[in-house]
């Protein structure tokens, strides 16, 4: 009975604390260690925090890891701190993948590649590729997504795409252990024709996009329920003058939106919302600046007043969107930041990646 009302004053009370009073807690005694670890706890807590306006930034940079503060979605330069990476590596082989849940998937490059769950709030790391076969993990070919099930067990899922097959697998924190799964019948995305990203989460539900390279036409997103994980496939706006591929999904206000680029005299960006089983447009954009790398975008993030939107294209660089006043508080709600390769917001949890 008294482990019970404890547990009900972690859950109701001690949950709503900031990640670093609740870290300091843990070493009260062994019972408010045990409570403030677990699993449910933690969920609890990432709950409360996701509202939050106040979170966090992380950019890979060519000499160091940069976090920084993001309160109501404006990056505040002036906070930045260098954090280190808890494997030993070199920074040009770090990737980031995916972010949910304050915690940060990334890649290590050449090591062969290897996929590393990190919590850079509490520094935990831990290595979904250790004792696994060297080709595991395709960095080129392969596409992975965050998710949490009703059980609040944390899962990663895992798209290999090998001899122009797809083979989905899921890791589960729980058990420590893959599972195999069976994939779209008669689907051809394990094709070198197809490119894919990350999944990004909405309603439960894991999308990816996987863009034809020749064929816009053949361009869809395959959908993955998280709780019944089973695939399905969603088409896309279609347009027969596309420059870039859509590289990223974003959420906003809990509506799966993407972006895409429409070849006209003049680049204009199309947004798109995915609502009701259809996709409609939400905004489009002609006042645009390309940036060709990130470097170069990055020396002009300091000047960002909050109403630019950055979002990063598979071989076409990254379009920075000037907003109106109307955009600006639309996209003040998106669940990610700015849709750009090696950059990832994320709160301050106690998730564990183990």
């Amino acid at each position: 009975m008294e482990r019970l009302q404890f547990e009900m004053f972690a859950n109701e009370i001690l949950s709503r604390l900031p990640t670093k009073c609740v870290a300091r807690l843990r070493c009260v005694s062994k019972q408010w260690r045990y409570e403030l670890s677990s699993h449910l706890f933690a969920s609890i807590h990432y709950r409360r925090m996701a509202n939050n306006l106040y979170h966090k930034v992380i950019m890979l940079t060519k000499t160091s890891i940069d976090n920084h503060n993001l309160i109501g979605g404006k990056l505040e330069i002036s906070s930045r701190k260098i954090i280190s990476f808890p494997v030993d590596t070199h920074l040009s082989n770090l990737i980031i993948l995916a972010s949910q849940y304050g915690i940060i998937l990334m890649c290590i490059q050449w090591r062969p590649n290897e996929l590393i769950l990190w919590n850079p709030t509490t520094n935990q790391f831990f290595n979904l590729c250790d004792k696994k076969p060297k080709n595991f993990f395709d960095l080129r070919e392969d596409a992975v997504g965050i998710y949490m099930d009703s059980s609040n067990d944390l899962k990663i899922l895992l798209l290999q795409r090998r001899k122009d097959d797809v083979i989905p697998r899921v890791y589960s924190r729980k058990t420590s252990e893959w599972k195999t799964l069976t994939f779209l019948k008669g689907a051809d995305y394990g094709s070198s024709l197809y490119w894919w990203s990350s999944g990004t989460l909405c309603n439960n539900v894991l999308y990816f996009p996987s863009p034809h390279y020749w064929t816009p036409a053949k361009s869809y997103t395959v959908a993955f329920d998280v709780e019944s994980e089973t695939f399905s496939k969603v088409s896309i706006p279609q347009h027969t003058g596309v420059v870039g591929r859509q590289n990223r999904f974003l959420t906003i206000r809990n509506i799966l939106h993407m972006f895409i680029v429409v070849e006209t005299p003049e680049t204009i960006l199309k947004l798109y919302k995915f609502e009701d089983e259809l996709w409609s447009e939400v905004s489009s954009f002609s006042n645009v600046k390309l940036f060709y790398s990130f470097d170069s975008w990055r020396n002009k993030v300091a000047e960002n007043k909050g109403d630019t939107w950055s979002v990063q294209f598979d071989r076409c660089g990254i379009f920075d969107i000037q907003l109106g006043l109307k955009d600006v508080q639309y996209f003040h709600d998106a669940e990610n930041f700015k849709g750009l390769n090696n950059v990832a917001a994320y709160e301050e949890t106690v998730i564990s990646p183990i």
